[in-house]
């Protein structure tokens, strides 16, 4: 499941979308990102997020401090600098933060109509309750893309997820087993006994640990179901420009019937889903319905 082919499917559509706000509503969407510290993932997604963003012809802001610099007091300043700025649609911290850094706030003090990657209570709490139609999170909608345009059947089947993330394991059990599609989930982490056997019964496997261990690779060829279909959301630095994902990939694509590439598969699609979401930040602030699109 190609994410840069769909990505690129998918990009004449949300220019469209922000071609027509600029045109009927005089509004150019706009995404502020506060980033801190050095974390060389994190930093990449951001670089991949600001150069899709202007692409996109969207303001980009990166708010960027140094780790030794930051506290929570100081970011919820930045954020309600932020929520009070028209030209910005959506705002979204990267992550990690430091570990003194109370997240939790930051993240509630955004504006629910400025959150964009949904990790603030408003929008939480209605994905919990399937409540109207709040922002879905990035990694979450962009999976959502990929299992409905490779025609994945979900309704009835059976899935694990494993992570426990606020913006990628939590969000896609809760989706993979609700009405939006019909699964049955068994949710696992990195400290699942059993983890392998639990993933040799599943017809779909969603890793999103990101796990570095003692074994190359979380997700080995042996734990998937021949024709299963393993989606592989997990980051890891190796060192240098290298990363990798949490499946090992070579092996598992002999036995698998869909498999993502990891990298190339759900990061274009988790930033591609950013721009959707700014694009519905900005229709939201104007009182519009959020956009449709083909999947």
């Amino acid at each position: 499941m190609d994410g840069r082919k769909l990505s690129a499917a998918l990009l004449p559509e949300v220019q469209a979308h922000a071609q027509a706000l600029r045109t009927r509503y005089g509004v150019v969407p706009g995404l502020a990102a506060l980033v801190v510290g050095e974390d060389a993932p994190s930093q990449q997604y951001v670089r991949n997020k600001q150069r899709l963003a202007s692409k996109l012809g969207f303001l980009t802001r990166i708010v960027a401090i140094p780790a030794a610099q930051a506290g929570t007091e100081s970011l919820l300043a930045q954020i309600e600098a932020l929520n009070a700025d028209r030209a910005i649609s959506g705002i979204l911290i990267q992550l990690p933060l430091p570990p003194a850094i109370d997240r939790y706030r930051l993240f509630d003090a955004i504006d629910p109509l400025k959150d964009v990657d949904a990790v603030g209570q408003v929008a939480t709490s209605a994905l919990y309750r399937a409540q109207g139609k709040g922002f879905l999170p990035c990694t979450p909608r962009g999976v959502l893309s990929l299992l409905r345009r490779y025609r994945v059947p979900l309704a009835g089947r059976s899935a694990v997820v494993i992570g426990r993330s606020d913006i990628s394991g939590k969000p896609l059990a809760m989706i993979l087993g609700g009405r939006m599609c019909d699964a049955t989930v068994t949710w696992c982490h990195r400290h699942t006994a059993a983890l392998a056997e639990h993933c040799r019964a599943a017809d779909i496997v969603v890793s999103c640990a990101g796990a570095s261990l003692e074994r190359p690779y979380l997700i080995t060829a042996s734990m998937i179901k021949p024709g299963a279909c393993v989606v592989d959301v997990g980051f890891r630095h190796l060192g240098g420009n290298r990363f990798t994902g949490d499946v090992d990939f070579a092996a598992v694509q002999a036995v698998a019937g869909w498999l993502t590439p990891n990298p190339g598969g759900t990061g274009p699609m988790t930033v591609l889903a950013l721009m959707q979401n700014v694009i519905d930040a900005a229709r939201s602030q104007l009182g519009l319905e959020h956009a449709q699109y083909t999947v």
